[in-house]
């Protein structure tokens, strides 16, 4: 079973959750595969939202899931330890995003997922999942395109960690969070940055003395602002150069082949 402490079992009706209310902004029903129809039968599948307090685990390492995972507020992460302890984290899940996409196929997860801030997840059976891809091609080819973007960030992370200087990782990482956001423009833009340094250096592979460095220069030399956890990136093109920084990989223009678009609903 899902190690969740303190899950609702309250029965759906008396609790008053409306499970639209909490999905409907999420990646998982902005996806342009998504009929209408299929949009509401995601919503409807919905079984229960929580709220979390930072550093809570949601799922541990090489336990069962039987829910997807999905971010509706707040930020979450993937990570590993070694026997050492030393800890890497391996994804990052900002709102809107599902935690654990491979519990769709796989029972067992091969990482654990933890809160970074207080959080809102939403529970999508993973039975429910199954039989809808099943059924309604546009929410198969969501689950796929999402898997697909994951992996893509995953090369990338491993680029960064194997050939990439420290200022560049750090740099890489910013204007791809900001993407992911929702919030990425050409000119300047803003928004929260919940990361501290020790968390930094366990996705880049750094010293928390090296991430500090790195963050000071970048400070010193105008290509970020950070002030209570807020960053400011004055100048996105600038920090892509730094970065050398593509953002192709993320598909986040929604350019999807006409064979794959969404049937029209009957009038």
């Amino acid at each position: 079973m899902i190690a969740l402490a303190d899950t609702p079992h309250t029965p759906l009706e008396r609790s008053g959750f409306r499970p639209a209310r909490h999905l409907r902004d999420t990646e998982l029903c902005r996806s342009p595969f998504l009929a209408a129809k299929e949009r509401r039968a995601l919503e409807q599948s919905v079984t229960w939202s929580k709220r979390f307090d930072p550093q809570k685990d949601l799922i541990c390492e090489a336990t069962n899931a039987d829910d997807l995972l999905i971010v509706a507020s707040g930020w979450a992460y993937r990570y590993s330890c070694v026997a050492d302890g030393g800890r890497q984290l391996t994804g990052l899940v900002v709102p809107g995003e599902v935690a654990n996409l491979d519990t769709l196929l796989f029972d067992q997860v091969s990482y654990s997922v933890r809160t970074l801030t207080e959080a809102t997840i939403v529970a999508l059976p993973r039975s429910q999942a199954l039989a809808l891809a099943d059924t309604h091609p546009g929410i198969a080819r969501t689950f796929t395109g999402m898997a697909m973007v994951e992996n893509a960030i995953s090369r990338k992370w491993i680029v960064s960690l194997g050939r990439r200087p420290a200022r560049a990782r750090i740099a890489h990482l910013l204007c791809e969070i900001g993407i992911r956001l929702g919030v990425e423009d050409d000119t300047e833009i803003t928004f929260p940055f919940p990361l501290r340094q020790e968390q930094i250096g366990d996705v880049l592979g750094l010293t928390n003395v090296h991430v500090n460095r790195m963050i000071r220069q970048l400070l010193a030399s105008g290509l970020i602002q950070l002030s209570d956890r807020v960053l400011t990136i004055p100048d996105v093109a600038a920090l892509r150069y730094v970065a050398g920084f593509d953002p192709s990989y993320l598909h986040m223009d929604r350019v999807i082949d006409s064979a794959a678009r969404p049937i029209a609903e009957p009038i």
